[in-house]
């Protein structure tokens, strides 16, 4: 599991990385394995969508062990999309900006990033989980 002082030093990250990129209003949540949340922070100005739509981000990448932006160039027929969003009550969200979290080799959750472009939002919790020790899986 990550820990939640990991999961804070992650979103922390986040910000910081996100104001690099010009993404000054994003969310950032981060799961355990099982897609549970463990911290959801978001900024001052966001909207009500921007935790929901990390969280899918997040439980996306868990649920088909890729980054939620390498499930987005898979899944490109709508009636797929719709299929598998209706199938898991909503959860799968295949925007860019999920990864999957892991450590020493074991899945320990997941984290995203919603605010900026897909590539954007992903190099944003790239950065934030390696800078806390842990790897994404690619």
């Amino acid at each position: 599991m990550v820990a939640l002082a990991t999961a804070t030093q992650i979103a922390q990250t986040a910000f910081t990385e996100g104001e690099k990129h010009g993404v000054t209003v994003m969310s950032v949540v981060v799961t355990d394995a099982g897609g549970h949340i463990r911290l959801a922070m978001r900024s001052d100005s966001q909207g009500i969508f921007g935790v929901d739509t990390a969280t899918g981000k997040a439980r996306t990448a868990l649920g088909f062990n890729r980054t939620s932006l390498h499930l987005s160039k898979i899944f490109t027929d709508p009636c797929a999309v719709a299929a598998i969003t209706a199938a898991t009550g909503g959860a799968f969200v295949p925007l860019g900006g999920g990864v999957v979290v892991q450590q020493d080799g074991v899945t320990v959750g997941a984290a995203a990033v919603s605010g900026g472009l897909p590539d954007v939002d992903e190099a944003i919790i790239v950065a934030a989980v390696e800078a806390a020790g842990l790897t994404v899986l690619r």
